[in-house]
Formats: C-alpha cells, structure tokens, sequence
C-alpha cells in the first residue's frame, strides 16, 4: 500500500513564522512536521510515500530529496492550482491507480496504529475510510455519526453549534480503493469532505469511520502549535526526538550532541535541547525547546517557549510562552511576554519589552530600550472571536477601541471592491460617534466610499441599500442589554446580517491585520445623504391599506425608549390618523440601556396607561428600532412565544394561505394555527440571520421569532420595528377583532426554556447524547437537536454559539409535564456533559 502525503498548505495561521517556510517543515520538538508523518508511515511499513506540493516545493523536495535517508521512497506531485484536496489527488492519479491507499496531512501531529486502520478497511471491503477520533471541539472540523458497524450515516463539514451532533470528528486521514477515482472529476476544485464524501453516502457507497485510539491534533494555529508541544513534554503523543534522554525525578530532559550546560543551570518539568547548544550557568529552562545551535546566557529564565535554530538569547532575559523562529538575537535584559511570535532574523535589543501577544514579521529590529505594544508591523493580534449573535461586541473603550475599530473597518472594506460604497449609522451616544467615525477611517482607508445617516435606527439603515447602489452597511449602538457594552452591526446589501461565510474573510484579514491600503486618490469618498428617512417613510405608507387605518382611527400609546426612531414613527402615526400617547420620545444619551427591571416596569407602565386611556393597542420599540413589543386593548403585555403566536394569528386572519417562517424553538400551535387556515409554517435557525434569509428566499408573508423581531420582506428582509408596528395597526384594522379577543382566542400551550452552563470542550459530548437519545424517535436538525417524544411534547437542546452555556427548550399539552420535562432533561444534561 502507498501513501500520500498532502504537503501544499500555506500555514497562514502559523504566520509569521510561515512566512518563508511551508507549513509541513514548521518543526515540532526540533523534527519538522512532516518528517513525523514520514516515520510514522515508516513504522507501519508504508514506505512508498507520494507527496503533493504546491507552496514553495522546493524547501520540501529539498529536504527529502528522493526519501533513501529517511528508509523510504518519496516521489512528488507538483500541483499547479488549487484543486481541492480530492481533485490534487487526482492529479497523482498515475502513482495510485495499482492498490489501495492511505492518504495523510502533512501538518497534523499523531501516533495512530493505522495497521488497525488499514485492517479494519480490508475487513469492511470499504470504498473509503476516515479514520476518526473525538475531541471537545468539533467546530473545526467534519462531524461524523456511524452505525455500529462504522458505516458511516451522516457527515457535516465545520458545523455551527446548532449543528454539532457528535464529538467524533475527521481526522483528515483516508484509505481508499483507486475506484475512488471515476467518482473525482480532473481539472476542478473538488474536496474530500464537502463534495466527494457527500456524493458517496448519496449514492450509498461504501463509506466506513474507524474510530482510533491515540493522539491526534491538527496543528491549524499559534495556539495549536504552542498545545502540541507541551504534548510532546507531558509524554502524550508517542513520536521520535532527537537527543539521548536523560530521567532525573522532577525533570524529563533531552540533550542533542555536543551541547553544553553550565553546572549551575536549572531544568524544570519538559526539555528539548537540540545539538551543539551553549547553556550557561545560571540559566532557568522550565517546560521548553531548544533547537540546535542556541546560545543562551548567564541569568536567563525561559519558561514554556518554543527556540528553533541558531537563536541568541543575552544574560537576564525573561521569556514566557513565547514562540522564536530561527537565527533570532534577543540581548542583554530583554523581556518577552507571554503569547509573544517572532519570525526569523530579528534583533531584539537591550533591555526592551515585547508585550503580550506582540507579533513580530521577518527581519525587523527593536531598538535598546523599547516598549513594544503592537506587533511589527501589522499591529496588536486580537485573541477571540470577531463576531458574536449580535455583530462586534465588547466593553466599550477596553475591548471596542478607536484603534481596533478602525481596523475592523479597513478589514470589512478590504473584502469589498475598491470604489464601491456602503452607509454607516449610529445611535446617539457620543461614544457610538467615537466608534463610527474610527470604523469611516478604516473603511475609506480601503478605498470604500462611505455615506453616513449618522444619527438613525438600524432598521431605517438597512432600507434598501441595494437600491442606492451599496454593498453592505455597519451600525454602531450601546448595547440595550449592558450600559458598558457597544455593538458593531455589519449587513450586506440587503441589509440582512452577514452571514458565517462573509464574517470569516473579515476576521481572518482582522487576525492577520493584512488590510488593504489605497493610494491617495483612491482614498474612499465620505458623504452625508439627505432625505433618508423621508424616503423610508414614503415607501413604507406605500406598502400600508392606508384607508382601512385611517377609518379605524385607532388609539395607540406608544414608548420609544428614547432612541432615534421617535421622529421617524410618530410622523408615520400623524400620517395613518392615529391618536398618539407618547412615552420616553426625547432621544438621551444615558437612556440607551433597558434593563430587565426596567424593560418590565416600562410595559407595565405602558400597560397602565393603555388602560386607563381606553387606548387599542401599546408599543414599545427596543433602542435600535428593529423590535417591537406590544400590550392589548385590556392591558396585558403580549410577549415572547405568546407575542409570536399573536403575530401568527392575525397574520392568518387577513392572509389565511400565508406562508410564515420561524424558528424551531417555536411553540407547535403555529402549524395547528397554520392548518385551520391552509397556511405553512416554515422552520428556520433560530438566529436572526437565519430568519432573514428565509424572508428572501422561502417567500413568506410574515417571519417572526419570540423576542420581538418581526420581518415582513414585501417592505424589506430584516427585522423592522417601525414597520412592525405599523403593520400591527393595518392587521387590527382588517381584523374587525380587537387585539385582547385574537389574543384570547389563541390556543394554549406550554413552553419552557433555560440556559444551563456547559464547558466549551463538552458541548461537543451534550449533543452526541442528545443524538442517542434521539434515536428510533421523530428528529429535526434544523438546529440542534430537536426530539419529538409524543403529540404535544418535544425537547430541543441546542449549544450556545458564543457562550459556555447549551440551550434548552420543551413543549408539552400542560404546564406541569413542561416543568416535569424539563427538570428530566436538565437531569440528562448534567449527566451527559459529566460523562466519560
């Protein structure tokens, strides 16, 4: 059997120190990665080895050359585009066609017995073989579900938390049959895990997961490659260093030949010291690597850090978890932080401090006494996430700075074509100003021109940005759930949020800090356009049955949380003939946050007032002005599933076939509402993006979910709190029915929900139980799992996209069963998450 080892990865998340190496020859415990993968093929007797190359071939070919010194025969695939990974196989067809064989990463690290592998693939008589493995979090990687036979049944390449049903992943590593081949079309892009393994289980072929035993990481980042390491040091993963080993109680070391060590220098936990090392006394050497040829000098102290060839390190430096590429100096009294990356060749000079999480590219110098706050000389590397549910979020001023906004907005316009527009907006915080004027920086930085509403709810921001020619647009607001948080909206050109796949290029170029920079006359163009909001209130009049509001002449109290849609919707109101009592419509800067304490007695106050004045019908607007929530005619506030099941109701009164779109965490009386009348419910995700793209794609009259948002695509495809409760007013007024008697007609039903906290690196283990215990029930994948467990009962356990936490929601025909199910499933969470 021959192997394959797929060696064409540009390692940018391990830049900078792939900048001028491929990502396969970044050593790992001085060996590079891929010389691991070559030995460990070696061990199981898979000694004819083709290797496919693609960036700077030349470093690998050169190394290997035809593979003798290493006891194997290596042969090489030079691609010339980017196949995919099925299609550069292809390509190496002619080397494979004869027998079956195993293909490889040549940038994970693992000590797997692929003889079980290899035995387990002959036995099924597979077509091909993942060998799988499980891990805490599956986000990164392909979510696999065998039967008990390991055929395997379901397959899903980098899923969200909604969509994460197991914790056993793809390792990357196949067996296959040359059969393989007529099933991978020659000369396009076309990847193992998002094409070729889809078309085999749909069209039953025999597709089988092994599921091993041992270690296994795929070194994808700086992270990853710092955890790999301490591995090796703790003994976990099984590979050869070079060195001879010397055991001593408290201390694990490996001394290569001809290296030196002060009688005075100290080894604590793991040590790798490559060949021909200078130690000196006095040195502190505590759970790190040294590769061959450094010098380290009297009084330093190294602790966690990763030294390849030929580095310098003077007397008195401190490091601590740093990464140091080759032939680097680091002088006398220098201090490397924690999280610290410097590529090769640089000069660190007396007595400077690179702080935490600095990156430093190839070839730069720090002069004698500086402090370095940014990385040379693509500035500070942020350390989460990007975005969250809501957009951008963070701590205003600590984590949402001027300086990282401007960034943010110089990586959104990078994505976009240079001298293309987009609009940005804001509430009327002046920090919010602060953040939208450093975003208009970043983004006119890119050669994006800019028109700024300024002051303006989101939902009117995102009217029809397609229409005036822009391709995407931002928002900045305090967010209405922290006083001490600010929000960065980021939509396209629908106005819709932006979806997974358009974040990710933002992030990785925000990460990377890679942006693009124009030259002078192509600096983007900042404007100020007038009439928009008269513009959205004309469309929005036209989309109305104007008459029947104005002959129902309803009375209406409305709050508008002091934020910027005042104006806007109390003009609408004047328009439509409804008497107006308002509450909270002067705009302030410190009354942007509702707390809920505040957010209920503000509905109860509405409540109160709606009463006593014989009113028809309240309103709340939430401070962005994309949600609307509503109290009756008889005073009760009408929220969450119940404000849903309203809009659902009246919806259906008016239009009896409408189709509607909601989440699955809905309550089931929608399709009993939707039945009686001959309309359609439609299922989505349950985030707002989701739903958003239903209202352009799925046709619907009406999407809603259970926390005020409410979409109507016929005016435009994203939740609009302003039209939302113009629109409530036009169904009251074609119902004959007051608010209070489509309320009480509702059906009943019972809803429970709750967050329970739930460690990161086991969410991925919840969801695999909640699958088995799905199992020979009715299921949806929607987003999460969802379970049926009878007529009127249902479970959904779904995991938290942004926070430790797994969601739960049931349903059932009473409100005691609902308790009882979910005190059972909390039980079952706990139990699940606890398990080994």
């Amino acid at each position: 059997m021959k192997a394959v080892i797929m060696a064409g990865g540009f390692g940018t998340r391990l830049r900078p120190i792939t900048c001028n190496i491929p990502k396969p020859m970044v050593p790992v415990a001085n060996v590079p990665m891929m010389e691991h993968i070559v030995t460990l093929l070696k061990k199981y007797d898979l000694k004819k080895i083709v290797s496919i190359l693609y960036f700077q071939p030349e470093i690998i070919t050169k190394y290997f050359g035809d593979g003798s010194d290493f006891g194997i025969e290596m042969s090489y695939v030079m691609a010339t585009a980017d196949f995919g990974t099925a299609g550069s196989v292809k390509n190496s067809e002619e080397h494979l066609k004869d027998d079956s064989f195993i293909i490889i990463s040549g940038d994970v690290l693992t000590d797997f017995d692929l003889s079980e592998a290899i035995r387990f693939h002959r036995e099924k008589k597979a077509m091909a073989t993942m060998v799988l493995t499980r891990v805490t979090n599956p986000l990164e990687f392909g979510v696999v579900i065998t039967q008990s036979d390991g055929q395997i049944i379901r397959f899903l390449e980098k899923p969200s938390w909604g969509e994460v049903f197991s914790d056993t992943i793809n390792t990357g590593i196949y067996i296959l049959e040359p059969e393989i081949f007529k099933y991978i079309p020659p000369q396009v892009e076309f990847d193992f895990s998002k094409n070729l393994f889809p078309l085999m289980l749909k069209e039953k072929l025999p597709l089988y997961g092994f599921i091993a035993d041992g270690y296994w990481k795929d070194i994808g980042d700086l992270n990853e490659y710092r955890l790999a390491h301490q591995s090796v040091l703790e003994g976990t993963v099984e590979i050869s260093i070079p060195g001879g080993r010397l055991n001593t109680i408290g201390r694990d070391v490996w001394l290569g030949a001809n290296s030196k060590v002060g009688s005075k220098a100290k080894f604590k936990g793991g040590v790798i010291v490559g060949a021909n090392c200078d130690i000196e006394d006095g040195v502190e050497l505590q759970n790190c690597i040294l590769g061959d040829g450094c010098i380290i000098k009297a009084g330093t102290r190294i602790v966690d850090s990763i030294l390849w060839e030929g580095i310098y390190v003077g007397q008195r430096v401190r490091m601590e978890e740093a990464i140091i590429s080759n032939s680097c100096q680091i002088k006398d009294g220098a201090v490397i932080e924690k999280g610290v990356v410097i590529s090769e060749e640089c000069k660190i000079g007396e007595n400077a401090v690179i702080r935490s999480n600095v990156k430093i590219w190839p070839r730069k110098v720090v002069d004698d006494g500086s402090t370095v706050y940014s990385s040379l000389v693509w500035g500070d590397r942020w350390t989460k996430n990007l975005f969250v549910a809501n957009g951008i979020s963070g701590l205003a001023n600590l984590e949402i700075t001027p300086d990282m906004a401007c960034k943010v907005g110089a990586a959104f316009g990078a994505t976009l074509p240079k001298g293309s527009s987009i609009c940005t907006s804001r509430d009327g915080h002046r920090f919010s100003r602060v953040i939208n004027r450093a975003l208009i920086s970043g983004i006119a930085s890119a050669g994006i021109h800019v028109s700024d509403l300024r002051v303006m709810p989101a939902a009117v921001a995102r009217f029809k940005l397609g229409a005036f020619s822009r391709v995407g647009g931002i928002h900045v607001n305090i967010s209405p759930a922290d006083p001490n948080q600010i929000e960065i909206r980021v939509f396209d050109n629908e106005g819709r949020d932006l979806s997974p796949a358009q974040q990710k290029p933002i992030e990785r170029l925000f990460n990377r800090e890679d942006f693009r920079r124009v030259s002078l006359a192509e600096t983007g163009d900042i404007t100020f356009p007038a009439r928009v909001t008269e513009h959205y209130q004309e469309e929005l009049i036209a989309r109305l049955d104007v008459a029947s509001i104005q002959q129902k002449g309803l009375k209406v109290v409305v709050d508008y949380a002091n934020s910027g849609a005042s104006n806007i919707f109390s003009n609408i109101l004047g328009r439509l003939n409804c008497g107006v009592i308002s509450l909270n419509a002067f705009h302030s800067e410190s009354s942007d946050y509702h707390p809920p304490t505040e957010f209920k007695r503000s509905m109860e106050n509405i409540a109160h007032v709606v009463k006593s004045l014989g009113a028809d019908v309240g309103f709340m607007l939430d401070p962005v002005g994309e949600r609307l929530f509503f109290v009756d005619d008889q005073g009760r506030c009408i929220l969450n599933e119940e404000s849903l099941a309203t809009w659902v109701a009246l919806t259906l009164e008016v239009n009896p076939n409408a189709r509607i779109a909601v989440p699955v965490s809905s309550t089931h009386i929608l399709e009993q509402l939707a039945k009686q009348s001959g309309g359609t419910i439609v299922r989505t995700k349950t985030s707002g993006r989701a739903l958003m793209t239903a209202a352009l794609n799925e046709k619907p009259a009406l999407c809603g979910d259970a926390f005020g948002g409410t979409i109507f695509p016929d005016f435009q495809p994203v939740f609009d709190g302003i039209f939302s409760g113009a629109k409530l007013l036009e169904l009251l007024a074609k119902n004959k029915k007051p608010l209070s008697q489509v309320f009480s007609e509702l059906p009943k039903f019972f809803v429970e929900h709750r967050k329970i906290p739930c460690p990161w690196e086991n969410k991925g283990r919840v969801m695999r139980h909640s699958m088995e215990f799905a199992k020979d029930r009715e299921t949806w994948l929607i987003d999460g799992v969802k379970v049926s467990l009878g007529k009127e009962e249902w479970v959904l356990v779904l995991p938290d996209p942004d926070k430790p936490y797994v969601e739960v929601t049931v349903e059932a025909g009473s409100q005691k069963r609902a308790n009882e199910l979910m005190g059972e499933m909390l039980k079952n969470i706990e139990r699940w998450k606890n398990s080994d």
